[in-house]
């Protein structure tokens, strides 16, 4: 177990003591007790522990809901709450601080365990994926694109610098507020206006393009020439979150081409190079901008589902899939593969009887148990390489191979299974 570091804020001094020596035994540091809200939030902003246990009723005129909730703004520092208090107005007035759970007193200390791991673990994602967001902000920030976002009333919702530029308005000036009111934009030297790009996409759901020179005109009234994308952005189960637009600047192209039809003819074959390689830049920033949403989450599902469900082994490859069952045999997840293998998604499998999504039989027909009862009685691994057909959700039968594996807590004891389930080709 990492040293993870733990601040307590119990004002109770022998509940306090009794859960730092258990802690303590966990394997957890403990580098101090508090028993006033004002006291915690100075020592935890000095300390900086991985985790806060905080009793919510304390002594003074700061509770432990009105320190938590500092605490988790300012210092972005995981909390758990220590209650004996259940009532649904103590629990409506700790949600809005988003703690990381609950123990309630008096607590067991697999309890204390389960709620500690989980809270940590969630917030290492936490904090993986506010990188991962970070980078992803600063990356279209820098680029040399306009880059514009809108939810699907076509409402902006962001806006890149270069964007700023090239409509003449602020981020904060254009959010809420219609794409169609940002910009405006004129076929070519015609004066002929042109349809707005997001709506369209939207309305057609698919991703609509400049075919000739375009003319934005922004707010100030500055005209340049332009190209643009727009394109739908879907969540993971395709269903229509927004759009965006990508424009690019390309009125210093234009002069330029202008300039060359005029004096150097011959060299048409090389604007067409150029601009061959200008629209592969284009659809590498399409991809680019549709793929940031998808990829992004599908990498950290995949990692989450595959760390939760064996935290002690390195990640599984997704070719593989893997059910997770606790000690009663009902489904705690199920990995993208798994879910593609057995027709069965997370959200419908969750919390239900490993038997009710799992079947498996014979090729004459036989049903074969899945040996779960041996795995959790002996502690072994079990496995099924041949003879074993898979009935997924569609009743379609497919050979497969299965291993099953114990999950065991830190004191050895097994808490549930992984079924690791491999098409057999």
């Amino acid at each position: 177990m990492a040293q993870y570091r733990i601040w307590i804020v119990e004002d109770e001094s022998i509940v306090a003591m009794d859960l730092k020596a258990r802690l303590e035994r966990m394997g957890y540091t403990i580098p101090g007790i508090s028993s006033y809200g004002e006291d915690a939030i100075e020592k935890v902003r000095t300390h900086r522990p991985d985790l806060v246990l905080m009793d919510i009723v304390l002594k003074g005129e700061m509770d432990g809901i009105t320190a938590a909730g500092i605490i988790r703004n300012e210092m972005e520092i995981p909390v758990v709450y220590l209650t004996a208090y259940a009532d649904e107005k103590t629990i409506g007035r700790a949600k809005v601080t988003e703690p990381y759970g609950y123990i309630l007193k008096p607590f067991e200390e697999r309890d204390v365990l389960t709620v500690i791991e989980i809270a940590l673990y969630k917030a290492s994602m936490e904090k993986r994926l506010r990188e991962s967001e970070r980078w992803i902000s600063t990356t279209i920030k820098s680029m040399g694109e306009g880059i514009i976002a809108t939810d699907i009333e076509a409402m902006v919702k962001f806006m890149n610098p270069v964007a700023e530029h090239l409509t003449g308005m602020t981020e904060a000036e254009a959010i809420g507020n219609p794409s169609s009111k940002m910009f405006s934009i004129e076929v070519g030297d015609t004066g002929r206006q042109a349809s707005d790009p997001v709506l369209k996409a939207l309305k057609d759901q698919t991703t609509v393009t400049s075919d000739e020179t375009m003319v934005l005109i922004s707010h100030d009234g500055t005209r340049r020439y332009v190209e643009y994308t727009a394109a739908p952005i879907r969540d993971d189960r395709e269903n229509l979150y927004g759009a965006v637009l990508i424009f690019r600047d390309i009125t210093g192209r234009i002069k330029i081409e202008e300039e060359l039809r005029r004096h150097r003819e011959h060299l048409e074959e090389i604007v067409a190079e150029r601009t061959t390689e200008l629209r592969k830049a284009n659809a590498k920033l399409e991809q680019m901008i549709n793929y940031i949403n998808m990829t992004e989450q599908r990498w950290a599902e995949e990692m989450l589902l595959s760390e939760v469900s064996c935290p002690d082994k390195p990640l599984l490859s997704v070719a593989e899939g893997v059910i997770s069952i606790d000690r009663d045999m009902q489904i705690v997840l199920i990995n993208h593969f798994g879910e593609e293998i057995t027709g069965w998604r997370q959200e419908e499998a969750a919390d239900q009887p490993v038997s009710s999504i799992l079947n498996f039989v014979r090729p004459n027909g036989e049903i074969l148990e899945c040996p779960l009862n041996s795995v959790f009685e002996s502690g072994e691994v079990q496995s099924i390489e041949e003879g074993c057909l898979l009935v997924r959700r569609s009743n379609e039968k497919i050979p497969v191979r299965i291993k099953i594996e114990p999950i065991r807590d830190h004191s050895g004891e097994i808490i549930g299974a992984t079924i690791s389930i491999r098409r057999i080709e």
